[in-house]
């Protein structure tokens, strides 16, 4: 087997100390420009690839990102890592996908930087994370969380639509079509989550166009899945629930809602309209087409990434509340939910 090329094979191919190669490898601004182009010559002619194992024990920066995301059969988080690893290597970073299948553990694992590989910052969108996993925190990866807020994170950025005027971008979109029984699936009531508040703006728009806000209109959801917005949808409808309209608090419930409806011969958007949250791709090749809020996820990416990757000391100090990055989103009305 051929010997690994070192960081002294390119040193003495330069005729420059290991320290100057290390500096070019780092980009530091520290080596002539004359000098780094011999440096990068003699990288390339060798073919030399550093060892960011040993850069990490070093505790210098490792240009890698964790993204780290419930699961990924969800089309919205498969797109996401997408796009973030697309974006980050435009800024000459790499990004690692974890999923963490809704573990405490696995995500408290992350944050705490407890992790066989280091990296420079952790992208997550928890799912059983709390604030005192982040409380705790004496040291590790600056963290940046997306979609989920948690109280009491100091530094920590939290970059997410606006859950509660997008839910009342819903209400206002259904009520404008002559909807008022609308079943809502995804309702939490513990803030802060995206379910808990997608209510508190549907609650708050449908009292404000002066409908009864009826409780058993709000249905929590124990997965965020195809599956459950059907279990969920079938359940109302068993049990004599009157609706014209059902808000899905993500897309694959709203997908099951739509099979539910199907199933028991009811027609969409003629007698019930349906809408939900991400735009995913089977959003509209749904049947009919699914009515979807959707988040500007390039700017949500980004937003992600400028978190990430600032300088050291930048997002507040010691006591500071974690700030809030809100990125754009729109309505996409499309069969589903179309004024019959």
């Amino acid at each position: 087997m051929a010997r690994r090329v070192s960081i002294k094979d390119v040193a003495q191919r330069a005729g420059v100390s290991w320290k100057t190669v290390s500096n070019v490898v780092h980009d530091r601004p520290v080596v002539r420009p004359d000098t780094r182009e011999r440096v990068l010559a003699a990288i390339e002619e060798l073919g030399y690839v550093p060892n960011l194992a040993a850069r990490d024990l070093r505790g210098g920066p490792t240009r890698t990102l964790s993204l780290v995301v419930p699961e990924l059969s969800n089309p919205y988080f498969a797109r996401l890592a997408e796009r973030m690893q697309a974006a980050a290597r435009e800024r000459e970073h790499s990004v690692s996908v974890e999923v963490s299948l809704g573990s405490a553990a696995v995500e408290r694992m992350h944050v705490l930087g407890q992790v066989p590989r280091p990296v420079d910052a952790v992208i997550i969108s928890p799912a059983a994370l709390s604030a005192a996993d982040l409380v705790a925190r004496r040291s590790g990866p600056r963290v940046v969380l997306l979609g989920e807020r948690i109280p009491a994170a100091e530094n920590v950025v939290h970059v997410a639509i606006d859950n509660i005027a997008s839910a009342a971008d819903v209400v206002r979109h259904l009520v404008d079509a002559g909807r008022s029984r609308l079943l809502f699936l995804g309702a939490e009531r513990t803030p802060p989550s995206t379910g808990a508040d997608r209510t508190v703006g549907l609650r708050a728009a449908i009292r404000f166009a002066g409908l009864d806000a009826d409780p058993q209109l709000l249905r929590p959801v124990e997965h965020w899945n195809r599956e459950g917005g059907r279990d969920a949808a079938l359940a109302a409808l068993d049990e004599g629930l009157e609706i014209d309209a059902v808000v899905a608090a993500n897309d694959l419930l709203g997908i099951g809602a739509l099979e539910a409806l199907r199933s028991r011969g009811i027609s969409v958007p003629e007698e019930v309209a349906v809408v939900g949250w991400d735009d995913i791709p089977d959003a509209a090749f749904a049947v009919p087409p699914l009515s979807s809020v959707a988040p500007d996820i390039d700017a949500l990416v980004q937003a992600a990434l400028d978190a990430a990757l600032a300088p050291e000391g930048d997002g507040g100090g010691a006591g500071c509340p974690a700030p809030e990055v809100v990125v754009p989103h729109r309505l996409l009305v499309r069969g589903s939910s179309a004024a019959s």
